[in-house]
Formats: structure tokens, C-alpha cells, sequence
């Protein structure tokens, strides 16, 4: 049975053959597209040849079809029906999209390998130019002014470089813990431009590359990483005022929370409350961001981290952690706020009204990123 799916799924090739990877002497980023995954499904567009890394051995997918990559064991794993070693590359015969994955096709050259969890791990490598391509659509609009998606194109560059790790399996994943990433899917010719225009071109302070961070909106003022995350101070990523943003859909926000729902926030936290009195902001950042929020309760006084409130009641109701105001309402609290994110770095909305003003990309660079350099990557 073996015998006849290697037949006719995969076509054993020489161990002679070899693919170009198409990788070029460019810069390679390694985007982990799915991890912790018992088995998933593959569709090829092209012809795709199979590689087993430890033995060389090569092996042909059919072009237009689907393929079942599955866990056997901790250094197994199964395609199309086929037990391979572990790990196993896919490499494209003639160029072009390599594989579609979770409805995105993907042109780097793709890594499966088993895990210690007993699952599967997939890893595209690709030159970091490319994936730029893949990250601006989902990042910023591709309807956004040309200078704002340059701006991007540079703080996403620096941000995936700085991330590098050859110690690990991968470099960045393609979620929103670090910047999101489709794949081949959304390009255009305006976010190739923005790419091409830079290319190469990454944000350094005192000649090392800085993690770039970026975000939705900032409110009116961007906040330090230091206050975000604890992280050490650097002067690019102290904090900035922003008059730039004030004009987004994202400016302000407000969102209401019962007292029922705060008082299972504060006693998951570890308050012994049956009964919230009253809620406000305990401390604030520089920025004007609430460090912390203060309950005053039938057992007394119990603080907590702002960010804490807004990981529970989600990121995308509690916008950020600017809150203005809070003031009780019919049962409950309503939270007032301002911006988006977590305010560190380049605010993506304003960086699209300074485009819309006439400033070009190094200058909204030097705006959100002070002290920095923008410098060519070698």
C-alpha cells in the first residue's frame, strides 16, 4: 500500500535532484504559519517537491491537489498517506506560489517538522523583502498614502531583523504577539513600491537595530516601553506627542462593564470583595496612560494593572490603556479612553496624517523614533 501512494502521490525523484530555493543572497526571515497542530491540510498550485533534510531524499507532490500532513512520532511525520522523517521541505519546481495553507498561499520555501508536544510545526523561509510584501496589507491599508506605507515598510523590516534568533526554529510568527503576516495574499503594486523604495533600509540607535514597535493609535501621545513592558529605556521609544492622530475613527473610545463582571475581575486577581464601591485610575505614565486602577470595596482598598483589566475584558473593547475617565453607570462602570494599542513606537495612524500633510517617510520616522538613524541593514 506504501509502494502505491509513493507511486502515485508522491513521485520519488534521484537523490541527485536539487530545487532552487530562490532565496538569492538576500536576508532570510523564518515565520512560524502554524504551530502546536496535530495534522492540517496542504493544497499545491504548482508541481512541489517533498525533501527529507537528514537523508536528501526527494520526492514530487502533484500539482492542483490536496495532501494530509499528519503526527506519527517524535521523528515522524506523514504526507499524503507516506511516513517521511522528520523534518521535510517543500520546495517549488518552477517558481511561484510554493503551497496554500489555512486559505493563504505562501511562495518561501516551508519547513514541517514534529514537536516535543507531539504536533506539528510549519516554518516558511523567505527573503525578508518578500514577506515585507506580505505584512504591509495586513498592517497598515494598502489605501493609505505612499509615505505612510514606506514608514511601515521600514519599522517592519526592523522589527523582523531584530527578532532573528538562529538559536531558535523560527524568527517571528505571523500573528498579532509580534506583526501580522498573510502571506502571498493582499500584495499590490503600491505596497511593492513601498517595499522596493526602502529596501534594505531599517532604523538603528547607537549602530544597533531597534525593535521598532508600532501600533493602531496613540491617543495624542506615544507611551514608553519601559511603562509598556518594563523593557530598558531607549530615547526612540521614550515617548512622543502626537497631534497627528487626533481625527481617527480609533481617537476615542468608551466601553461599559457591570459591577458584576469587575467584581470577578478583582476577586480572580485576589481580592476577597463581595461588594465594588467605587473604581478609578490609581496611577498614570508619562503619556498619560493608567498604570494602574484602585477598588475601593467592602474589604477595603485593592489595586490592579490596567493592562490586566483590558487582557480580561479584550483588546478590542478596552482599546487601550489611555482611560480618561471612569464613572459609574446603571449597574456598572463606563471606561472612556483614547487611541488603540499599546502605544509604544510609531502611531500608524498618525503616521497616515503626517503622509496626508506633505512629510515624507524618514521624517515620520524621526518623529515616532527620536534619536534614531535610518541606515541601510549592512
Amino acid at each position: 500500500m506504501l509502494k502505491l501512494i509513493l507511486c502515485i502521490l508522491l513521485t520519488l525523484l534521484p537523490p541527485s535532484f536539487a530545487a532552487d530555493s530562490g532565496e538569492g543572497n538576500s536576508a532570510v526571515i523564518r515565520i512560524a504559519i502554524a504551530r502546536n497542530v496535530p495534522s492540517f491540510r496542504i493544497n499545491t498550485s504548482g508541481k512541489v517537491y517533498v525533501l527529507e533534510v537528514k537523508t536528501g531524499q526527494k520526492y514530487m507532490l502533484l500539482e492542483r491537489s490536496a495532501y494530509e500532513v499528519k503526527y506519527i512520532s517524535p521523528s515522524r511525520l506523514a504526507v499524503a498517506g507516506a511516513t517521511l522523517q522528520s523534518p521535510v521541505k517543500l520546495l517549488a519546481a518552477d517558481g511561484g506560489d510554493r503551497v496554500k495553507l489555512n486559505n493563504r498561499f505562501y511562495k518561501g520555501d516551508i519547513y514541517m517538522k514534529t514537536t516535543a508536544a507531539e504536533k506539528l510545526e510549519v516554518i516558511e523561509h523567505l527573503p525578508v523583502e518578500d514577506y515585507l510584501c506580505g505584512v504591509l496589507p495586513v498592517e497598515m491599508s494598502p489605501d493609505w498614502p505612499l509615505e505612510a506605507l514606506k514608514a511601515q515598510a521600514v519599522a517592519s523590516r526592523t522589527y523582523a531583523l531584530k527578532k532573528a534568533n538562529p538559536k531558535k526554529d523560527y524568527d517571528i510568527t505571523d500573528g498579532v504577539d509580534t506583526q501580522v503576516y498573510n502571506g502571498a495574499s493582499g500584495m499590490n503594486s503600491r505596497i511593492i513600491e513601498a517595499v522596493n523604495s526602502t529596501r534594505g533600509e531599517v532604523l538603528k540607535y547607537k549602530g544597533r537595530l531597534l525593535t521598532a514597535f508600532f501600533h493602531a493609535c496613540c491617543g495624542g501621545h506615544t507611551a514608553s516601553a519601559s511603562s509598556a513592558w518594563g523593557e530598558e529605556v531607549l530615547k526612540p521609544l521614550y515617548g512622543v506627542t502626537d497631534p497627528f492622530c487626533s481625527t481617527s475613527t480609533h481617537y476615542k473610545w468608551d466601553f461599559y462593564a457591570t459591577t458584576r463582571d469587575l467584581l470577578s475581575f478583582i476577586q480572580n486577581n485576589g481580592s476577597a470583595a463581595f461588594r465594588i464601591k467605587s473604581v478609578r485610575v490609581y496611577k498614570r505614565d508619562r503619556s498619560g496612560r493608567a498604570v494602574s486602577l484602585r477598588f475601593v470595596t467592602d474589604r477595603g482598598s485593592f489595586t490592579v494593572k490596567a493592562s490586566a483589566l483590558r487582557k480580561v475584558f479584550s483588546t478590542y473593547d478596552i482599546k487601550s490603556t489611555m482611560i480618561t475617565r471612569i464613572a459609574p453607570l446603571n449597574g456598572g462602570y463606563e471606561f472612556t479612553g483614547r487611541g488603540w494599542g499599546h502605544g509604544v513606537g510609531m502611531c500608524q495612524e498618525g503616521a497616515k496624517h503626517m503622509a496626508l500633510a506633505g512629510r515624507n517617510y524618514k521624517k515620520i520616522l524621526r518623529h515616532y523614533y527620536p534619536g534614531a538613524e535610518i541606515k541601510d541593514v549592512n
